[in-house]
């Protein structure tokens, strides 16, 4: 089984709870007018992986982590795939937890497809609802004031008070090993527009990085 991926990266800290890695899924089946990653809305922008080798790579990074985040593009559209990783990764660290950004809403993918509920049901934090542009998020995880934080499982209670207590409009600096660097986070399009150009970024990215000497590794594939 395979996953088109387009990038991931370690450690991430401005898209949920402690430190993460976040993996970016391509392909999306929603076109949302502004949306902030459209160089992912098609699947020829990822590299096809084998579930069981990027599982063995994350499960060798080189540094502690809390969890894993998924987004995208559309992680629900690979949800076979991504099923298959997370049980592969939670039987190795049952202690790590998954937050998801979809573009489509909770109650959607309860009435999805087997591959899509089961994915469902090993999440424990979902972000969810499509992007509407001018519309501010409510909460750091948020993009767009529709967009709601679901706590899905018991786990999930637990990481309340860190979700709440997330700094809004703030992400991580990213350096690729060919020395691009990009924004990881979630911030409104002017600020994101002035931080690529202050910072002479070319790499399609988020944030507002409140840690300059502190970047992040980012692996694209």
């Amino acid at each position: 089984m395979e996953l088109k991926l387009y990038s991931l990266a370690y450690p991430v800290t401005a898209l949920g709870p402690g430190h993460r890695v976040a993996m970016w899924v391509a392909g999306c089946p929603l076109r949302c007018k502004g949306c902030i990653t459209p160089h992912l809305l098609s699947s020829d922008a990822g590299k096809s992986i084998a579930v069981s080798r990027l599982a063995r790579r994350l499960l060798q990074l080189p540094v502690p982590l809390d969890g894993v985040t998924l987004t995208g593009g559309e992680p629900f559209a690979q949800a076979e795939a991504l099923g298959a990783l997370l049980g592969l990764l939670k039987a190795e660290r049952p202690q790590w937890n998954v937050l998801t950004f979809s573009g489509f809403t909770l109650r959607q993918w309860q009435r999805g497809d087997a591959a899509q509920r089961q994915l469902l049901q090993q999440i424990d934090v979902l972000v969810d609802g499509p992007y509407l542009a001018g519309q501010p998020g409510r909460h750091p995880l948020t993009a767009s004031a529709n967009q709601q934080l679901h706590l899905l499982t018991p786990r999930a209670q637990t990481l309340k008070p860190a979700l709440d207590a997330l700094p809004a409009n703030t992400a991580n600096l990213g350096l690729n090993p060919q020395g691009e660097d990009c924004l990881i986070g979630i911030v409104d399009s002017p600020s994101r527009r002035r931080l690529h150009h202050g910072l002479r970024l070319t790499t399609p990215g988020l944030g507002q990085t409140t840690e300059p000497g502190n970047r992040h590794h980012v692996e694209f594939y």
